[in-house]
This record gives C-alpha cells, sequence and structure tokens, in this order.
C-alpha cells in the first residue's frame, strides 16, 4: 500500500513538470551552528525585498541509501508561511555521512507551486568541522 502511494506521488509529481505546472529550483542551504542545515527559500524569489511570505504546501526527506522516506509531511491550505531566506521546519534531526534529497513546495497567491530540491549530505572534516555537501558542491558557511 505505501509503495501505491509513493507511485502515485511521484507520478503526480512527473505529470505535473511535463505540463509545466510546477517550477523546480534549488533551496538556499547552510549548516546552522548546532550542525543541521537551514533550508530556505533563496532571497533572489523576493527581487522586490517586499518581505512576502510563501506558503510551505509539503516538505519530505528521502534517505537516497535505503531507498526510504523519512518524512512527509503536507500542510493545509494558508498553515505555513515563510519569508525569503527563514528556515523551513523540516522537524528532523539530519545526520552526518547520510545523503538525503529534500524537497518541499511553496505557493504563492495567485501563481501556481514551486518545487524546491537538492541532495545534501554532512560530514566533519580532519579538524571535526562539519561541512555541507550540496549535490556536487561543499559549502562550509554557518549561520546562527
Amino acid at each position: 500500500m505505501k509503495q501505491k502511494i509513493i507511485l502515485c506521488i511521484l507520478l503526480n509529481f512527473m505529470l505535473s513538470i511535463l505540463t509545466g505546472c510546477i517550477r523546480i529550483n534549488h533551496p538556499d542551504i547552510v549548516l546552522k551552528k548546532n550542525g543541521q542545515p537551514c533550508i530556505s527559500i533563496p532571497r533572489c524569489e523576493d527581487m522586490l525585498r517586499t518581505n512576502r511570505k510563501f506558503n510551505i504546501t509539503s516538505t519530505d526527506i528521502y534517505q537516497t541509501s535505503i531507498r526510504s522516506y523519512l518524512s512527509e509531511k503536507y500542510y493545509q491550505e494558508e498553515q505555513y508561511h515563510v519569508k525569503a531566506q527563514e528556515c523551513i521546519d523540516f522537524d528532523y534531526h539530519f545526520q552526518n555521512d547520510i545523503t538525503y534529497d529534500i524537497a518541499f513546495t511553496s505557493e504563492e497567491k495567485g501563481k501556481g507551486g514551486t518545487s524546491w530540491v537538492a541532495t545534501i549530505q554532512i560530514i566533519k572534516d580532519k579538524e571535526g568541522n562539519s561541512k555541507l555537501l550540496i549535490g556536487n558542491e561543499t559549502n562550509s558557511d554557518d549561520i546562527n
């Protein structure tokens, strides 16, 4: 049953992409001081710097090595809002040396949905500092 649900979600996602209803973007991701990622909508999405709010409709965390969803949340309309560069609450403790596919969907009034997707991994270097791997990039920026 769970596989059928996942298959339906993936099929709907792919159909949305093919029809152009959903745009796929890459979120901003940096490590916070506690070693956990801050995943946010990039500032460039709020070009006029109006601090407008984005409605988050879903968040997903998928662990690629075991091919399993670790967290899936769906928010009712108008329930969860964030501004650009504000950390989105995935309510999950990311572990070191595990590759995650993360995704979330945002909506704005009068516009369609936007899908945000990234592959991340948190690693420790030889000095014990946390580093963030995003796809094939390395990002060691920290925020509070």
